[in-house]
């Protein structure tokens, strides 16, 4: 087994978490809200999870192109819901970062489809169907009890801003690391490697540095 297909359930937890703590800033109509929402979304997946094998799902995270696609996706990830946490933890609730916290992160529902894809791969005997309602249910339900024990657990907002920052962090160097050449050049590997790595950086740090001038800007004018 590869590193790589040992970092995806760390990943996953990680979305999992994630989200989680994103859905402890939510009122309970809000929740429940999001929380059908995520339902439905698993119900209209469940026949393209019925169709997806074990060894469908390898070669999706072996190709060298779909990393650097999750790669991408966790990097603008980090960036945007990251940024949403420094804002809420800044106390900044203007109208488009309301948009931002009330949208799942997209890693989340890649996380649920794999994880529906398991559970269907984990019976045997039960109609797919039936599992994609299970899985839709029980998903749901254990995501608005998980929001509100961390809203227990972390009272404070900014403790769990604080929390949600460091797992995008890590969220981002699994990014980076997911974005390495898949195979390196016997020569000379370590300039095609930070070659990228330095180009992905320099966008992330780049869209990074204009936020924090927009909110500066944001609060001079204010």
């Amino acid at each position: 087994m590869s590193l790589t297909h040992i970092l995806m359930p760390v990943l996953a937890a990680v979305c999992v978490v994630l989200t989680a703590t994103q859905m402890a800033e939510f009122r309970r109509p809000a929740l429940a809200a999001l929380v059908l929402a995520i339902a439905g979304g698993m119900l209209l997946a469940g026949e393209a999870a019925s169709r997806t094998s074990l060894a469908e799902v390898g070669r999706w995270i072996s190709e060298p192109q779909r990393r650097l696609d999750l790669s991408a996706l966790l990097l603008l990830e980090a960036l945007l819901f990251g940024s949403h946490a420094v804002a809420i933890a800044q106390e900044k609730t203007g109208f488009l970062w309301r948009v931002a916290g009330g949208l799942p992160p997209p890693s989340l529902l890649i996380t649920l489809f794999f994880g529906q894809v398991a559970a269907m791969l984990a019976v045997d005997g039960l109609d797919y169907g039936l599992v994609s309602w299970v899985c839709a249910i029980a998903f749901g339900m254990l995501f608005a009890a998980g929001a509100r024990l961390l809203r227990r657990v972390l009272p404070d907002r900014l403790m769990r801003s604080g929390l949600r920052i460091v797992l995008h962090t890590a969220q981002a160097g699994v990014g980076f690391w997911l974005a390495r050449p898949a195979q390196a050049l016997p020569a000379d590997p370590a300039p095609a490697m930070w070659g990228r790595l330095g180009v992905v950086a320099a966008v992330v740090f780049g869209l990074m540095a204009l936020g924090w001038l927009w909110q500066r800007r944001s609060t001079w004018n204010q």
